[in-house]
């Protein structure tokens, strides 16, 4: 078995509580250029973005767990130590304390904002454990199907946007209405997600 499926039952049983969060570029100028450069941020670019002309872009941070979601986070500009950290202070913190008190963990990518010593020395300040990300680890978080969800709604009929604020206003929206039973019935499908990619080791999943 690879290195990034050998997780213990005590792990696994971590992931299955976790509180699922991402960020996410949402571009101005619609669905075409949206679908060539709409990637996890701390994940290499999987395809060349192109556009018309002009645009803008917005970037959006959100957790959420089957007792609720915060509310999205618009980032600004390139991401670094001190940027994330006050992301995790403003919404991480109060969010997790809300639903969950101290009984829950947390898990992050191995980006370099997440494994800086500030960052490190953060979240040791706040008493927070952090469950190891393995290397090459397959992605598992839901959120994709809710980014997924939302893609549609913010560009349904091809919609463009003439203004950045225009463009979050309608992201906000999209988030906002989201139906709880849809994030609840991804929260449970964490449990059979894990147990999938074990047995297909580590191949796609049908999500």
């Amino acid at each position: 078995m690879p290195k990034a499926l050998q997780l213990s039952n005590e792990e696994v049983s971590k992931i299955l509580h976790l509180k699922l969060l991402v960020i996410k570029k949402w571009k101005i100028d619609g669905p075409d250029g949206n679908i060539k450069y709409w990637h996890d941020l701390w994940k290499e670019t999987r395809s060349v973005f192109s556009r018309r002309s002009g645009g803008g872009c917005v970037m959006v941070w959100t957790v959420f767990g089957f007792s609720g979601q915060a509310a999205l986070a618009f980032l600004d500009g390139r991401q670094n130590s001190p940027k994330y950290i006050e992301t995790l202070e403003i919404h991480l913190m109060p969010f997790a304390e809300n639903i969950g008190g101290r009984n829950w963990e947390y898990q992050h990518y191995n980006a370099p904002v997440h494994t800086s010593s500030a960052t490190k020395n953060y979240l040791n300040s706040k008493i927070v454990t952090v469950i190891e990300w393995p290397q090459m680890s397959p992605d598992l978080n839901p959120i994709e199907n809710v980014w997924g969800i939302m893609f549609r709604k913010v560009y349904e009929n091809g919609g463009q946007f003439y203004s950045v604020n225009a463009l979050k206003r309608t992201t906000e929206s999209a988030w906002c209405n989201l139906e709880q039973g849809i994030l609840k019935t991804l929260i449970v499908s964490m449990e059979i997600r894990v147990y999938d990619v074990i047995l297909k080791n580590g191949k796609t999943l049908n999500y």
